[in-house]
Order: C-alpha cells, then structure tokens, then sequence
C-alpha cells in the first residue's frame, strides 16, 4: 500500500454485475460479512492471502455449468475469510467446522450441521458443505464448493490490476 490508494470490495466503475446474490461460502442466520485484509486462523490454518486490486472473477454453477463473470476491487476472498474465522470462533449453532491445510495455499474447510436446530431452538440448515481453496500466488485462486445443503459452484479469480 502507498497510503494514497483506497480498497473497495464494491464493483469496479463500469465492470458488469453478477447475479444479485452471489454464491454462499458458508452460510447460517447470522452470517456477518465484515471488512478484514488480514487472514483468519481456523484451527491453526490460515486462509491464503490475495493481494488487494482489481480482480477478474468467474463463479460456474455445478447444476447447469452456467458462468458469471465480473470484476471486483478489493481483497476477492474477504467475505469467505470472514466467513471462517466466524464459524470456527462459534459452535452456537450446534455444527463444527473443520479446516486442514493440504498445501502451502491451499486450504480444505468443511461445515457441518447434524442437526436443524441449533442448541437454542433457532433454525439451521442440516447439512454439510466443503470448500477447498487453491492459489498459486497472491494473485489468482479456485475455490470449489460441494454442499448438501447449497448449490455447488466453482469460484475463479486473477488479479488484472489496480483499482481506479
């Protein structure tokens, strides 16, 4: 950073929108997306960094193999970072989370909820889903989602530059 650029994780000016709602890493009632360029240790495994910029990404649908494209500004994986370090800091919903590290970049998590209802009686979506991220360097990763409870998709991103 040279204290004069601002990151966003809103759209870049001009790039095209994806779906009005985008893939779910890992969801649950209170699924909180907070700002955070620093990565998150779940179980002793960090989540990869990705240098902050513009980035190109792709999302494919395992159901009908359909592909978004759009550009972003930002840290691209902020929200499943977040996402993790959230999960594995709570087991309030009666689920756990798991996460092992099967490369230097790379990072398998898996969350998953036995039970529809969490200890309290509120509601939770019983199920499983894993999530296995990929990145050969801080400026591109693939991360591949399978869930009984969501739809599977495939998340691709590369940096392309600056953001304006």
């Amino acid at each position: 950073m040279d204290g004069k650029t601002t990151y966003s994780n809103a759209p870049c000016p001009g790039s095209k929108e994806i779906e009005a709602s985008r893939p779910p890493a890992v969801q649950g009632a209170d699924a909180k997306k907070e700002s955070s360029a620093r990565p998150a240790a779940a179980g002793g495994v960090v989540i990869p960094e990705m240098q902050a910029g513009k980035w190109k990404m792709r999302i494919t649908r395992d159901k009908d193999g359909r592909a978004s494209d759009n550009e972003i500004c930002g840290d691209p994986i902020d929200g499943f970072r977040n996402e993790v370090q959230a999960y594995s800091a709570s087991t309030k919903w009666g689920c756990t989370m798991t996460t092992n590290a099967s490369g230097p970049r790379s990072v398998r998590v898996v969350y998953d909820c036995p039970s529809d209802r969490s200890p309290d009686g509120r509601p939770v979506s019983k199920g499983r889903s894993e999530l296995s991220m990929v990145s050969a360097s801080p400026q591109a990763f693939r991360i591949e989602m399978k869930s009984t409870v969501y739809p599977g998709y495939v998340m691709e991103g590369t940096r392309v530059g600056n953001c304006p």
